[in-house]
Parts: C-alpha cells; sequence; structure tokens
C-alpha cells in the first residue's frame, strides 16, 4: 500500500477532516507499536509498510510489554486528545497498518502480539466502508427534519425509540468530533493550556507575610 492511500484511509475511518491530522494519529500510533516490538520483530513490521510509517515503527525504542489500554493512553497524550478518541485514533491507523502488511508479516505481527491481534484484523472483504462523519447530503424536500424540508409527524415515533449507545467520548456523538487533535487548533495539553507548568509556574505564595501584615 502507498504512502497517500495509507494515509487516506486513516483520515476516512478516522473521520479526521484533514490530512495532517491523520498524519499525526498515524505517527502517534505507529511510534506506539514500535515500542511495543523488539528490535527484529519491528524490522519485520516495517519492511512491509510506507515508509514513514516504516520509519516511526522502526525508530522507536522497546520498552516493554504494555497493554492495549496503555496503547491508547499513549496515542492520546502525544495527540493532546482525550483518551476517546486516542483509542478511535489508534484502532483505525492499526487497521489499516493490518491490511497493508503482507499476510505473512501480519499474522506474525497477531501472534507476537495476542492480545492486540483483532486490532491489525482487516476490514471485511466486500463490507461497506463507514459512514463519513462529517459529510452528509442535504435532504430532499419532504425528507428532511427542518421546517424547510420536513414535512408533517416523526420519522422515528416514540414507540421506535431507542437510547443512544454510543459512549460519550465517540466520533458518533460529537457535532465536531476532533476539533481538539487539530494540528492548525490544538495548543498542548491541558495543562498547557491553563498555564499551570512548572516552568511557568513561581514559588511562593500569592501573598507574602510582608504584603499582609502592611494593613
Amino acid at each position: 500500500m502507498e504512502y497517500e492511500r495509507f494515509v487516506e484511509e486513516v483520515q476516512r475511518r478516522a473521520g479526521f477532516e484533514g490530512r495532517d491530522e491523520a498524519e499525526r494519529a498515524i505517527g502517534a500510533t505507529a511510534r506506539t507499536l514500535g515500542e511495543r516490538l523488539l528490535a527484529h520483530e519491528a524490522a519485520a513490521v516495517a519492511g512491509g509498510l510506507p515508509g514513514p510509517v516504516a520509519a516511526a515503527v522502526r525508530g522507536a525504542a522497546y520498552q516493554g510489554d504494555f497493554d492495549r489500554d496503555e496503547l491508547y493512553d499513549r496515542v492520546a497524550r502525544r495527540e493532546g486528545a482525550p483518551r476517546g478518541f486516542g483509542m478511535e485514533h489508534a484502532q483505525a491507523v492499526c487497521q489499516v497498518i493490518g491490511e497493508a502488511l503482507p499476510e505473512a508479516e501480519r499474522l506474525r505481527l497477531q501472534r507476537h502480539l495476542p492480545d492486540w491481534a483483532d486490532l491489525f484484523t482487516p476490514r471485511a472483504a466486500g463490507a461497506p466502508p463507514p459512514r463519513p462523519v462529517h459529510a452528509a447530503a442535504p435532504p430532499e424536500v419532504g425528507q428532511g427534519s427542518t421546517l424547510a424540508t420536513g414535512r408533517p409527524g416523526s420519522h422515528h415515533p416514540l414507540s421506535e425509540a431507542r437510547p443512544q449507545t454510543a459512549h460519550a467520548e465517540s466520533v458518533a456523538r460529537s457535532d465536531e468530533p476532533h476539533a481538539e487533535t487539530r494540528l492548525s487548533s490544538s495548543p498542548g495539553l491541558t495543562q498547557e493550556r491553563l498555564g499551570d507548568t512548572l516552568a511557568e509556574g513561581r514559588p511562593g505564595p500569592e501573598h507574602p507575610v510582608s504584603e499582609t501584615q502592611r494593613g
């Protein structure tokens, strides 16, 4: 799989609006994958991936046998995104990695990481592509739910209603699910946005004793 197609697939499956967001998720996930692999395993995986993805895997140093929850946490931290987004982005990138690898290398990777194996399972042949998160065709007159396009009555009466099942951080529950992960708008981690870092703090109380005694 060529790198351009790799990025396009990740962008489409994760619902990213821009290419830079997809590349950021790819880099974070590939680097974290590399940290889970011994050098010879990382080299074998990298050999079947497009250049920039392979470089991120090969360039990471092995950091032990951490679980998939740690995978999601590390990807989220590297993106400066909520954990729910980190999880969804990592899953999208891993699936495309599984599809990009030759079958022999994918099976080898799945055997080496049995607790992550399903993450690299290619999408089933003939399965419909995921519905874009941001794009939606305008409804025809009489088919929509606005005053301009709607019609009397409800498409979903109360008897057919179902509660939402997506989790609170899912892209399915957000109007703009990846606003916090855009490179153009993301100002950094929460502590950096609040100015609450060691570099910006200063020792001592806000009102020294010498000032409180003047009154």
